[in-house]
């Protein structure tokens, strides 16, 4: 019997599916329309139409955008909060920052949980841990009477200092329980035990607001896979780069939050090592958005934590991405002071553009495209999609070229150069902004539309090799199916350089190993296969922000300690030109965090013999700034280029998933993997 891999990542337009058969190597792609709001409906479709039964597939890996969207859409649970008497108005005050420091018109988003949910409990304690006020349990059981009453169907319970202490929070559980049975609760200790207040209980209400939706989506998706005949276990990327159990899922689903993002960098990341590229920046571009990141020596930047919204983080070590609405589906717009935009604000999947003939009446970035013939008469999803360029044509006209007395063509070259612009800023963000020069990288470009962007951008920021995947509008779902089981636990310690004990640090460090290595096995993997990293918080005390620093494996001695302290005042200086005296100011190593990632099987991709090209191109006259008029262009068809094909810009390769360019004075080859290597030279757009 075959055994077939499986990714599935669901997007706001579209749901991808790639199948790896792991004997062979052969790759299975579809593609289909998303079915919002369970989305459900739209996998299972999916699934129905690959060529083999469910009961073939050895793994099952999906990334979902449903703890997101409920958030965004505010779909999630009706939630409550109980805190410590005097904070009920942590979560609402937030930061007390906006987006823009100028613009006073902004107003925050609806609260996940509302003022009159928000459920004062008396008790304290210090920030060793210590009970100064023991917890009154007639104020839980006074909140569940109300939680009861109001319907709620998710608490999430955050106190002063738990972190240190779950104590109380665990008491406080344990009673609401009793009293509301059926209702979800959320800790934050569990959740994420970290210091400061309001991140953390950011974090406990957003797992108590999804996790309802997530526990509904789950049961719904397992019992379909379930009736299709699927045995094996079902996979959840998370935010970090790893994958997690339904179970875990289920009782962290925060960490789900822009899983789909994820596993696309993971999967940009292995592209270029087929590639023999350690250093990548990707680029995924979809209907709606473009998510940017960077991919050092192999392996992703990581940050502390993800926004959802400006005033909803979630504390979970996450990929470090940039998110821009700059999508196929964005729609251009001029401003009042007549600057031309594009974004945020989508056509999405319905109406979608002006050229899907679905009553979308406003120029998108998918219309300019086709306007200047880089989209074809065959459309999309091998011609199931029909594009018609005189609506686009039409849209472009009314809203852009007319008022500014263009032509067509240069109205819409406008709207490419302006979504270009926002996604090249999101690369410097990613890049330049944190020392990394992007000439030094390459762009490794997927999504259902960014292909069509890849070259320009590249030669605009001077990046010498553009990679397209061999499908890339499915390379999330491809990237899911190479990344393993991944846990990231944190302990405070809060210990500064004169309290230092090296015995205490490597008690914890063991309670955190232990914690690891059976949350593993419980995901089947064998303690012998699990690899451990550990990682230090450290800052000078009373400084407020940490620098995170590797630390040594083993048992821990004074020495060790001390190197760290040494390691974090050389990093301080490198990262900010300074460091202070030892006599001074005091270095306080406040958190002990662990990485914990064990290995799953994953499909192998086999390299295929050159073959050169055995597809004959087609012409097409297709639009360039370059040349300021229509250009002869070759057209191939993707499944023809065998490895080791050489293309000449310009150039469209066209496919199932996803439309590549190659610009005008690029060369291109088919690599043994059947990925796309684009040499692009510097000067623009094309």
């Amino acid at each position: 019997m075959s055994r077939y891999f499986i990714g599935v990542d669901i997007g706001g337009t579209f749901t991808d599916i790639v199948a790896v058969e792991n004997d062979t190597g052969e790759i299975i792609v579809g593609k289909v329309p998303s079915s919002p709001p369970t989305f459900v409906e739209g996998i299972l479709d999916g699934l129905d139409r690959l060529p083999f039964s469910l009961d073939e597939v050895e793994l099952f890996v999906h990334g979902s955008t449903i703890g997101t969207n409920a958030i965004i859409e505010r779909r999630g649970a009706p939630t409550a909060l109980l805190t410590t008497s005097g904070f009920r108005d942590v979560l609402l005050c937030a930061r007390a920052t906006r987006p823009d420091v100028y613009d006073l018109r902004w107003r925050p988003g609806p609260s996940l949980a509302q003022r009159r949910n928000i459920f004062e409990v008396d008790e304290r304690m210090d920030y060793l841990g210590r009970v100064v006020t023991e917890l009154r349990a007639e104020d839980v059981r006074t909140a569940a009477r109300k939680i009861k009453a109001r319907g709620i169907e998710a608490v999430a319970i955050c106190f002063l200092n738990s972190f240190v202490n779950a104590d109380h929070e665990q008491l406080a559980r344990d009673i609401l329980r009793e009293e509301c049975p059926d209702i979800h609760i959320s800790i934050s200790y569990e959740v994420f035990p970290e210091i400061r207040e309001f991140e953390r209980t950011s974090t406990a209400v957003v797992n108590a607001y999804i996790a309802p939706v997530t526990e509904n989506y789950l049961t719904r998706l397992s019992a379909g896979l379930t009736e299709r005949g699927m045995q094996s276990d079902l996979l959840i990327v998370h935010s970090g780069g790893g994958i997690m159990s339904e179970d875990m899922t289920r009782k962290i689903p925060a960490r789900t939050c822009y899983s789909g993002p994820a596993g696309g960098v993971m999967g940009g990341a292995y592209v270029g090592s087929l590639a023999g590229l350690a250093n990548v920046i990707t680029m995924d571009m979809g209907g709606t958005s473009c998510d940017v990141a960077l991919v050092a020596d192999g392996e992703p930047l990581i940050k502390p934590g993800l926004h959802i919204e400006h005033n909803i983080p979630v504390s979970f070590p996450s990929i470090d991405m940039q998110t821009i609405g700059a999508g196929g589906g964005s729609i251009a717009w001029i401003d009042p002071g007549g600057i031309l935009k594009s974004g945020p604000a989508s056509a999405g999947a319905v109406p979608g553009p002006a050229c899907y003939s679905r009553g979308g009446e406003l120029p998108t970035t998918t219309d300019a495209h086709c306007v200047l013939g880089r989209l074809g008469e065959t459309g999309l999803l091998g011609g199931e999609l029909k594009l018609d360029a005189e609506m686009a044509r039409a849209a472009i006209k009314t809203h852009i070229a007319d008022p500014y007395g263009w032509s067509v063509e240069v109205a819409a070259n406008a709207i490419l150069k302006v979504a270009n612009a926002s996604m090249i800023n999101a690369i410097r963000l990613v890049s330049v902004e944190q020392g990394y020069d992007p000439r030094d990288f390459a762009l490794v470009s997927f999504g259902g539309a960014g292909a069509l962007h890849a070259g320009d951008l590249a030669s605009e920021l001077g990046i010498p090799t553009v990679v397209f995947p061999r499908f890339p509008g499915l390379a999330s779902a491809f990237g899911m199916l190479h990344v393993d089981l991944k846990h990231d636990l944190i302990r405070p310690l809060f210990m500064r350089e004169s309290q230092i004990s090296a015995a205490q640090i490597n008690e914890v460090l063991a309670d955190l190993e232990n914690e690891a290595l059976t949350l593993l096995a419980r995901e089947g993997i064998d303690k012998s296969d699990v690899s451990l990293q550990r990682l230090f918080d450290l800052k000078y005390f009373p400084q407020s922000s940490y620098l995170t620093l590797p630390g040594p494996e083993g048992e821990l001695t004074d020495e060790d300690v001390h190197d760290l302290i040494r390691l974090y005042n050389e990093t301080h200086e490198r990262e900010f030109g300074y460091s202070m005296p030892p006599d001074k100011v005091e270095v306080e190593i406040g958190h002990v965090r662990l990485t914990a990632e064990g290995p799953i099987e994953k499909p192998q991709l086999r390299e295929r013999p050159l073959e050169g090209a055995n597809a004959v191109p087609r012409k097409r006259q297709v639009w360039f700034a370059s040349a300021g008029d229509w250009v002869a262009t070759d057209v191939y068809d993707r499944e023809r280029l065998g490895s080791g094909t050489e293309l000449q810009g310009p150039a469209v390769i066209e496919q199932f998933d996803s439309t590549c360019l190659i610009p005008p004075g690029a060369s291109a080859t088919v690599d043994p993997y059947e990925n796309l290597l684009v040499r692009v030279p510097s000067g623009g757009q094309s």
